[in-house]
């Protein structure tokens, strides 16, 4: 008996029509109870994870439009295109000739920061 296939097209229109989605909704638009069959399929798509909202929310690279910074949301979800919030604490970290206060940084991530910081330090 041959496994039953899922067509990745089916989220990419879901994802064009509303932009982002988390993975029960995901789920439920491919018609699986696997989670690892929707990363299959956003895989072969080029996904983003949101770096707020502790990663919940996905949308395809595709999709966003992001600004000078290197951010784009929608809804309140910030995506990044250098990926996770301590990936884009370390790049804004990093192009930063004068540095950041942390609430400075919170304040243009839209994000608490103290954790990642914390986490850079230790690195």
């Amino acid at each position: 008996m041959r496994p039953t296939s899922f067509d990745p097209t089916v989220l990419r229109r879901h994802l064009r029509r509303h932009k982002i989605a988390d993975l029960p909704e995901l789920k439920r638009v491919l018609g699986t109870d696997t989670d690892l069959t929707v990363f299959r399929k956003l895989k072969q798509l080029g996904y983003l994870a949101s770096y707020t909202h502790r990663g919940r929310f996905y949308t395809l690279a595709e999709i966003a439009r992001f600004d000078d910074h290197g951010l784009w949301s929608h809804e309140a979800v910030w995506f990044s295109r250098f990926g996770t919030l301590l990936a884009t604490v370390e790049a804004f970290v990093n192009r930063s000739p004068d540095g950041y206060y942390a609430p400075e940084l919170a304040d243009q991530l839209h994000a608490e920061v103290q954790e990642s910081l914390r986490h850079l330090v230790q690195q």
